[in-house]
């Protein structure tokens, strides 16, 4: 199987691909030519962004509130009803022309005397009316009417139809109150909430089902269907589930943290991170693609799970075991005071804090020369190491690296 590390690009999600050598390296992407650092699968280090100092942004311009809408003036109040004149046409009386009598000319005697007679009648009526006259007020008789023109029927028309028409009471005059105009409330401007890029499908969907049905099997029996090699492993996991319970496994979270593809056959590695509730923080999980599905690697789950590192160290000597370690150079003044001729140091501890120990292996062995190889530029080294736990003979107990038994956590048969 290659070693090569697929993994995508913090900043523009690109898939690269590099040798396994590389892993922790910084370098600048091929597409978007930012600054990143590779990943390392087997430290539980994914691929980030070299952090850079923040851009300076001006202020947001003022915007201006938004004008508040037109006053309306009240509605004025409508007009008094108009009483309309009522015309009466007046038609002017015209006296009738009195009918033409014809009288036949009289003697002259006759006539003498009726005129006579007729101007005693005239002085006798101009009396009278003048006696009349003078004393209308002492006889209490009302002065006759005058005669009405047409102009004064028409006014003697109107005055009573005033006084017979029902008087309208007059409506109060509006009167126009300004309003008060106060200054709209203070608003904030909403700043645009940032667009959120579509999330793309993850191609890890079925290998996380996979794993969600390991943790949650019932015992090991039902697990032993999700894990590599169950030919294999099932007798040990049997053995086991007598030392320790293997039931379902609680836990927080999932989450993917490294991939890599073989060129040869093309199937797909997760190296997926599960935050248990027994452990101080997330522990790598490794599920592979194989032609019966996606399955998990059952004996570094449980490596890690149960913290089998940590019992062997602070447990009785005389025991061997095989760890997923990560080895590294102790610091100089610290590898002088216990090295010798005979015996070199090295720092080895499981991707769980807490857990470093000093371990020792002998400088004529090849183990010694595998990891000196391996971090003599100060990296880091990743590999499956089969320890022993010995007393020295004033009761003093320490860790020695009796083999290499692989250079890195890819899951294996044996």
């Amino acid at each position: 199987m290659a070693e090569v590390i697929q993994f995508n690009c913090p900043v523009c999600e690109t898939t690269l691909r590099l040798p396994l050598d590389l892993a922790a390296q910084k370098g600048p992407c091929p597409t978007c030519h930012h600054e990143i650092i590779a990943p390392d699968p087997f430290r539980g280090i994914g691929a980030f962004e070299v952090p850079q100092a923040p851009a300076f942004r001006p202020s947001e311009p003022f915007r201006p509130f938004v004008d508040s809408p037109p006053l309306v003036p009240k509605e004025a109040a409508p007009p008094p009803p108009v009483v309309e004149e009522v015309k009466v046409p007046v038609v002017a009386e015209t006296p009738a022309s009195p009918p033409e009598v014809k009288v036949s000319p009289p003697p002259q005697k006759a006539v003498l005397v009726l005129s006579c007679l007729l101007s005693f009648a005239v002085a006798l009526a101009m009396g009278y009316a003048f006696g009349v006259r003078s004393n209308q007020y002492f006889m209490r008789i009302p002065p006759p009417a005058a005669a009405s023109s047409p102009a004064n029927k028409k006014e003697e028309i109107s005055t009573q139809l005033e006084k017979t028409a029902p008087v309208a009471k007059p409506e109060p005059t509006p009167v126009f109150v300004k309003p008060i105009i106060q200054d709209p409330p203070k608003q904030e401007i909403p700043k645009p909430e940032p667009v959120k890029p579509p999330e793309p499908v993850k191609v890890s969907a079925a290998a996380e089902a996979s794993l969600r049905a390991f943790l949650e099997a019932p015992d090991w029996a039902a697990r032993n269907a999700h894990v590599l090699f169950p030919e294999t492993v099932r007798s040990a996991m049997e053995s086991y589930s007598r030392e320790a319970p293997d039931g379902p496994t609680p836990f927080k979270s999932i989450a993917v943290k490294q991939s890599q593809t073989d060129e040869k056959t093309g199937n797909t590695l997760f190296i997926f991170l599960v935050e248990i509730e027994s452990l101080p923080t997330s522990i790598p999980v490794a599920v592979a693609e194989t032609p019966k599905g996606w399955l998990v690697d059952w004996q570094t789950f449980i490596e890690f799970r149960d913290d089998r590192f940590k019992k062997f160290a602070s447990g009785p000597s005389g025991k061997t075991g095989h760890f997923h370690l990560i080895v590294s150079t102790p610091p100089p003044d610290r590898a002088a005071s216990t090295e010798n001729e005979h015996f070199a140091s090295f720092l080895v501890d499981p991707p769980i804090p807490g857990r470093q120990e000093l371990a020792f292996v002998k400088k004529n062995s090849d183990a010694y020369r595998v990891c000196l190889a391996a971090t003599a530029s100060g990296g880091i080294f990743t590999p499956v190491l089969e320890l022993t736990k010995l007393t020295t003979p004033d009761k003093q107990t320490y860790l020695e690296i009796l083999k290499v038994s692989a250079g890195d956590w890819l899951p294996r048969e044996k």
